[in-house]
């Protein structure tokens, strides 16, 4: 049976795409890593391109949605022109929790670090998250860097509902645009609300907003 086009033209819904280009210093590590990404299924992870450093010109460098960096050294080596913008998240897979003040100072968009030894489970999850500007940290480095991040008190300055509402879709990784048309509101006053929480927070981008919020308990990661 041919079956009723009109529901085959309208289709499923699909899982949208985050683009991660893999930065490693061996061939053989970024074979490894591109197969793990490509090898996940249902997760809407793909392996886009790879190098040996971040300064390459591969044009798929700058489209990736998520730099994979295997070692906080290719960090090192690519400031102070670090090639990620504001719609880009670095994950970095490195030991030293050194490397933490490393990425805030890039403030990619999102931003994470697991071991290099972590599963393909927690890698993939890990890349959709800080895809959508969020920051991800094993258990234990969280703990050493942020204490209990439950019952954290109250922010200096309380957030507006508005604020509140931009704070929630900021951690689910949408833009000013996206958030423009979720609230029904101008991209102007979208960005007028997130400068005044970014100034109560007391943060300088998306990422660091999120994660102060969350330890404020006014989103949940």
């Amino acid at each position: 049976m041919d079956g009723d086009p009109e529901v085959q033209g309208r289709g499923v819904p699909t899982t949208p795409v985050t683009r991660v280009f893999v930065v490693a210093p061996t061939p053989m590590a970024r074979a490894g890593l591109r197969s793990m990404l490509d090898s996940a299924e249902g997760t809407g992870v793909e392996a886009v391109g790879g190098a040996a450093s971040l300064s390459t010109s591969d044009p798929a460098l700058a489209d990736a949605d998520v730099l994979l960096v295997l070692g906080e050294d290719l960090l090192d080596e690519a400031a102070p022109s670090f090639p990620g913008d504001d719609h880009q998240s670095v994950l970095l897979l490195a030991e030293d929790e050194g490397a933490v003040s490393k990425l805030r100072a890039h403030s990619p968009r999102g931003w994470g670090i697991l071991p290099p030894d972590a599963p393909q489970e927690e890698l993939e999850a890990a890349v959709v998250a800080v895809a959508r500007g969020l920051v991800v940290l094993p258990d234990a480095l969280a703990g050493r860097l942020f204490g209990n991040l439950q019952d954290f008190g109250e922010p200096p300055e309380p957030l507006t509902s508005r604020e509140s509402e931009v704070l929630g879709l900021i951690g689910r990784g949408l833009s000013n645009r996206m958030i423009a048309t979720e609230l029904h509101i101008s991209e102007h006053t979208v960005k007028f609300h997130i400068s005044s929480l970014f100034a109560k927070l007391g943060v300088g981008n998306r990422a660091e907003a999120v994660s102060r919020g969350a330890r404020y308990g006014l989103i949940s990661l």
